[in-house]
């Protein structure tokens, strides 16, 4: 009896363990990811660049 709730207690330590590494983390405003890109035109026989579009978080 007491080998099956030594194993109870083991399991149920190891899926609260799992649980716990899988929750998500805590989102913060400060983020370091993001994409920016121009557009390069040729107008009158010149080349002309756009301002920088940002998509995603820089800050």
């Amino acid at each position: 009896m007491t080998r099956y709730l030594v194993l109870a207690f083991a399991c149920l330590a190891l899926v609260l363990a799992v649980a716990a590494s899988a929750a998500p983390a805590k989102r913060t405003d400060e983020c370091t990811w993001g994409a920016s890109s121009v557009v390069v035109e040729q107008v009158n026989g010149k080349l002309v660049q756009s301002e920088p579009a940002t998509t995603g978080c820089i800050p």
